[in-house]
């Protein structure tokens, strides 16, 4: 029997070993011959936003099934029995260079696949004139892979509340019925109505975008409808079209609908029911096939109640809907976001920057009031300042960081003695005995007594009874 405390010395060993790992640079990823994942280093949450224990002891199978990544290599492994090196693209957007080595048992058997996945493409010119065929090919895949879904509609997730929104725009795709998307600023409308257009029959005609509340309303009706030759001073002597016209046989994103006019709503409900409209100036009628995707941050169903939003156009732009949560409800979706957007920054500058354990928890923490815009304008700033050495937690946003010590640095127990202990404090100082702090607060005098005696050194030992 192995004695304790050498039993002892090789758990501190493998711990040891471990943490090594956990800080290496390039993801290593473990799986056994049953196609199980037994072991993933840190590194894999820069490549798919994940942490390891989401990843261990699920199959290789069901990970592929995600589309965490493209192509898999896993099965070639244990076909050919070789090492095998590819490029894959994860589910972030990410290209990466996976080296799969073989272990094999004393019967000639693989017993374990060790995968070693690094993101440095300058290495490349390094791998062996074998990848590089291999390279090429996955290469092509990857760039069909992208070149087929615009990197507007990227949608990048992991909680099962968009992962059901997403399923329902791709069935709203399949249909030319208007959809009407909800949520607040910042939480993807616009992207999830380019997945929209991207997954429909119109994906290879024109999908334009136009904020209805960045607009005056004088530039709005010639923006959308547009306008004739000489329709008024400073126009165009050729005329003008409008985004209505522009966007035959696509699609026409109308964000901030609410913020259109009723003038306005008029018109467009005429296009959407009768499929024509008459530009700024002009008497001929205008005929078009255009597909109608709005959004809105504000309820429209009160605007209508107030008479500022036409009931029948709401109906009309309201046949399908979507109604994407904030941020900080669906906070699955915050770390991999993240590291989207650190990669997508890493290459915009040309850094690599590691971000530490500690900030990342932060920013999972933060409530994010201006959702993914607001993270991903902070990724940005944090790669640009501080993308050469690393992102710490001090480099952190100081509303970040002041949000974080208010809400998170406590569990509930604490605010709850905290806010007890202010409650007290205040009233034996005001009350000076424990009876009238009793008859104050609604509580038995012996309880008072407790609480005064409780937080005695926050208010005094000279009480009175």
């Amino acid at each position: 029997m192995i004695d304790k405390t050498i039993h002892r010395k090789i758990e501190l060993k493998i711990e040891q070993a471990l943490r090594i790992l956990d800080h290496a640079y390039d993801e290593i990823f473990v799986c056994d011959s049953n196609y199980q994942v037994i072991y993933v280093n840190e590194a894999c949450k820069r490549h798919y936003g994940m942490a390891p224990s989401e990843f261990i002891g699920k199959t290789h199978w069901d990970l592929v099934n995600k589309e965490y990544w493209y192509p898999t290599v896993l099965p070639r492994v244990y076909k050919e029995k070789r090492t095998i090196t590819i490029k894959q693209t994860s589910f972030l957007g990410e290209n990466i260079i996976t080296t799969a080595v073989p272990i094999f048992d004393s019967k000639g058997d693989i017993e374990f696949v060790v995968m070693s996945v690094r993101d440095n493409m300058y290495e490349i010119e390094l791998i062996r004139e074998e990848m590089e065929k291999e390279f090429d090919l996955s290469h092509r895949i990857a760039k069909d892979l992208i070149d087929a879904a615009d990197e507007s509609s990227n949608m990048i997730f992991k909680s099962e509340v968009i992962g059901n929104i997403v399923e329902k725009a791709r069935r709203f795709a399949g249909v030319d019925a208007t959809v009407l998307i909800n949520g607040e600023s910042g939480t993807g409308k616009g992207l999830l109505a380019s997945y929209i257009h991207q997954n429909s029959n119109r994906k290879k005609q024109p999908f334009l975008p136009i904020n209805c509340a960045a607009i005056p309303e004088e530039l709005m009706e010639s923006e959308l409808f547009g306008y004739s030759a000489g329709a008024f001073t400073g126009a165009s002597e050729k005329g003008k079209y409008g985004l209505l016209q522009m966007a035959h046989s696509g699609t026409l994103f109308l964000d901030e609908i609410g913020e259109l006019s009723m003038r306005l709503q008029a018109k467009l409900l005429h296009v959407i029911q009768e499929k024509k409209f008459i530009p700024v100036g002009g008497g001929e009628p205008v005929q078009v096939d255009v597909r109608i995707i709005s959004a809105t941050n504000s309820n429209l169903k009160d605007r209508v109640k107030e008479k500022s939003f036409r009931e029948d156009l709401y109906y009309r732009l309201n046949v399908l809907d979507l109604e994407i949560p904030p941020l900080r409800k669906r906070r699955d979706d915050i770390v991999p976001l993240i590291y989207y957007y650190l990669n997508k920054f890493s290459r915009k500058y040309n850094v690599q920057p590691i971000i530490a354990k500690d900030g990342l928890k932060k920013l999972e923490a933060y409530s994010w009031p201006g959702n993914i815009r607001q993270l991903e304008n902070v990724i940005e700033r944090l790669v640009i300042l501080h993308g050469e050495k690393g992102i710490e937690y001090r480099d952190l946003p100081k509303n970040i960081l002041e949000e974080e010590q208010v809400v998170f640095d406590q569990n509930f127990d604490q605010m709850v003695a905290q806010y007890e202990k202010s409650i007290i404090q205040k009233a034996y100082q005001t009350l000076k005995s424990s009876r009238k702090v009793a008859v104050a607060l609604g509580i038995s005098q012996t309880r008072a007594s407790r609480l005064i005696n409780k937080y005695a050194s926050y208010i005094g030992e000279n009480r009175k009874n």
